[in-house]
């Protein structure tokens, strides 16, 4: 109510004044407990280019900053408009310099427009990034996945007073006076939405520190009234941060859990709290499942032979048995103080002792050197603790993998267990011991959760050292995946602040632990930093222009940590340095796909004339699961059937029965999609189709959808 008392300041009668800050102090009185803030605070959004410029529509410069006024269009014609601006004085301008501003309740006609995709998951399905404003993008999403969402694991802006965050295309900080309430807002709007993505058994995590929790707790209570609800402590940063006022030194942050009743949230053999009796924490995230072994080529510092000739030498293996049989001697130069390039260099191809021999070469083909010594390599043979792997034509070796000392020592004391000997291949099969399920403690206190560790430093391996503010422990993340979704391999994820893009990579390392097809879809957008971005503006690189968006969390972080995570190489086409903790290397990348979107507006009159397939056909495919690479339609021909994605169109309806007679011989459609303006012709082709499809009426359940929904429920 602080902005009606500051219009009831402003009123020139006295009585009159004072009567109504009677009334509202009276009004205040009577309130119910629960959070008391500016409900109504209007919100818009600076739309792009791609929307275009219509009459009616408010609009900005794109080269007159954030504070500046919106203005109406009257008028256009060809390049040019004619707008009024606040006093009502009415001027030209050239389209390209204006920017479109909606006002949240205004009907916009959001989709999605591909960038390109990381595709090495072969039939798995597809995870989706979308760059683009996320209110928007959850009402796409409620068109294509509304009730259909297991989890929703979002990180908002802290509002903590530094200028992290837009309202209103304006940075906020802590010098607005109206701070909370435009966060209450902010967050209240997009939490309505995202409450009905959620399926009966969908559960809501939001995370936060000190400055909103108990705001946001408050309002957790209001929306989510059905739901139970939980505050996890987390111990994200153990060396801790003081606040410069004083105080403690803070080293958690909180998570609020909103879940159905009846939900339980447990561990591997974890609690996330209980001391552990070993060091090796991490195994506990594994029970049962294989370790990873360590290549046994060294890829980390000091990887080149002449930086331990010692470490030089041929490996014995029998490719017949795929077995490693033993190790011959170090190849030393003669002169130790002779120049590298004058080394004995190996024949390839040429036996060693009798033996087929593997040296170390890199994947440029220059020498490397190998991680032991030959005496630990015939000792770990022996032991069936080396394994061969393929074979490289190019570099014409092999590939091949030890148990590093860790794992050794894990071995030792009972927390991998030897299940079996391979005598043919020579090696151990191992599995991490099992161990109970554990209910989660509502107190997470393990190293893996530091966020500088495992979210910064990490970060900094598949950026190459690009900065990003505060990501998380991509393990913390992993851990609440896992306590939510842990046993339902096939679970929906949405993240719709994903800033670095953590939780998505977070399900791909739970993914590759069981064998998951867990589906992540990430909404962020290309915000830039707020510095940067006043450089940017001074420079003469405006929104919307390349110099610009190349600057944004999208393009500069999301985007090239997430190829990097699924390739295994960085933007540059360097190899990502590094392991997980499991013993993984990030140079392995994962057998997932990734498909990258942006979220760009269409012309009603467009899609309502038929127009504008193409521009929703990526939304037709994301309906369907995301479960295949998509794949292009003809709205030319007088249908498509694609049934890899599970969905198929119809464009001609007077071709029905033809259309359906070609469905009953197509396995794995699920999505029928019809295109006509008559509702009863609709219903007939439904009706033909019969039950097990799941039907839909194009183009009216899409412009339904985007008028019905555009303003924000209250």
């Amino acid at each position: 109510m602080a902005r009606l008392e500051d219009l009831i300041a402003n009123v020139p009668d006295d009585a009159l004044r004072v009567a109504l800050a009677h009334e509202v102090r009276a009004l205040k009185q009577r309130l119910d407990f629960g959070l008391v803030f500016e409900r109504h605070l209007p919100e818009n959004v600076v739309l792009p280019s791609t929307a275009g410029v219509q009459k009616g529509d408010q609009v900005r410069f794109r080269d007159k900053g954030d504070d500046q006024e919106e203005l109406r269009v009257i008028g256009q014609s060809g390049e040019k408009v004619v707008y009024v601006d606040e006093t009502g004085e009415e001027h030209e301008a050239d389209i390209g310099d204006l920017f479109v501003v909606k006002t949240f309740g205004e009907s916009v006609y959001p989709t999605l427009t591909p960038l390109g995709a990381a595709e090495r998951g072969g039939d798995r399905p597809y995870h989706s990034v979308i760059n683009g404003e996320n209110y928007h993008s959850l009402q796409v999403l409620l068109h294509c996945w509304e009730n259909r969402v297991d989890l929703i694991y979002i990180d908002p802006p802290y509002n903590t007073g530094d200028p992290d965050w837009k309202y209103n295309n304006r940075f906020v900080d802590k010098n607005d006076r109206y701070r909370s309430s435009k966060w209450l807002s902010f967050m209240e709007k997009r939490l309505k939405l995202a409450k009905r993505l959620l399926n009966k058994e969908g559960v809501l995590v939001v995370t936060i520190d000190e400055h909103e929790v108990h705001h946001l707790g408050v309002l957790l209570e209001q929306l989510f009234s059905d739901y139970e609800r939980q505050m996890v402590t987390i111990v994200n940063n153990p060396k801790g941060v003081t606040r410069p006022q004083g105080g403690l030194s803070r080293v958690e942050e909180y998570a609020m859990v909103c879940f159905p009743a009846g939900s339980v949230m447990e561990g591997r053999g974890d609690d996330l709290l209980t001391p552990l009796k070993t060091k090796g924490e991490e195994d506990l995230m594994l029970a049962g499942k294989p370790p990873r072994w360590q290549g046994l080529l060294h890829s980390g510092e000091d990887h080149r032979r002449q930086d331990r000739p010692s470490m030089f030498y041929p490996v014995f293996i029998d490719p017949d048995r795929g077995a490693v049989v033993g190790a011959g001697g170090p190849l030393l130069p003669e002169d130790e103080n002779s120049a590298p390039q004058t080394w004995p260099v190996p024949n390839l191809d040429a036996k060693v002792e009798g033996h087929v021999a593997v040296w170390p070469v890199r994947k440029d083909g220059t020498w490397g050197r190998w991680y032991i010594g030959p005496d630990t390599l015939r000792n770990f043979a022996t032991k069936g603790y080396v394994r061969l792997g393929g074979y490289d034509k190019q570099r014409k070796t092999w590939a091949m993998q030890y148990l590093y000392k860790s794992l050794r020592e894990q071995v030792a004391d009972g927390r991998i267990e030897v299940v079996a000997y391979d005598e043919t291949r020579n090696v151990v099969e191992l599995r991490y011991a099992s161990e109970p399920t554990r209910r989660i403690k509502t107190v997470w206190h393990r190293s893996r959760h530091d966020a500088g560790a495992y979210g910064s430093d990490l970060l900094g391996q598949f950026l190459g050292g690009r900065h990003f503010d505060f990501p998380k422990s991509v393990y913390a993340v992993r851990d609440t995946l896992a306590a939510v979704v842990g046993q339902k391999k096939d679970a929906r994820i949405i993240d719709f602040f994903a800033g670095s893009g953590t939780t998505l990579h977070a399900t791909l390392l739970l993914n590759a632990e069981d064998d998951g097809r867990r589906q992540c879809l990430l909404v962020t957008n290309n915000e830039v930093e707020a510095k940067r971005a006043r450089e940017l503006v001074k420079a003469g690189h405006y929104p919307g222009s390349p110099e610009y968006e190349a600057e944004g969390i999208f393009e500069n972080v999301t985007r090239p940590r997430l190829e990097a995570a699924v390739k295994g190489t960085r933007a540059d086409d360097t190899p990502v340095p590094g392991t997980y903790l499991d013993g993984r290397s990030h140079d392995t990348g994962f057998e997932e796909n990734v498909e990258f979107f942006r979220l760009d507006y269409l012309n009603p009159d467009d899609i309502e004339l038929g127009r504008a397939f193409a521009a929703i056909h990526p939304l037709l495919w994301l309906i369907a699961g995301g479960r295949a690479g998509r794949t292009a339609v003809d709205p030319q021909k007088p249908w498509a059937v694609v049934p890899d994605a599970g969905y198929a169109v119809l464009f001609e309806a007077l071709l029905v029965r033809d259309f359906i007679a070609k469905l009953t011989k197509t396995d794995g459609v699920e999505h029928l999609f019809f295109v006509t303006d008559s509702e009863d012709a609709y219903a007939e082709m439904a009706e033909a189709a019969g039950p097990g499809y799941v039907t839909h009426m194009l183009y009216r359940d899409y412009l339904r959808n985007f008028r019905i929904r555009a303003v924000p429920s209250s």
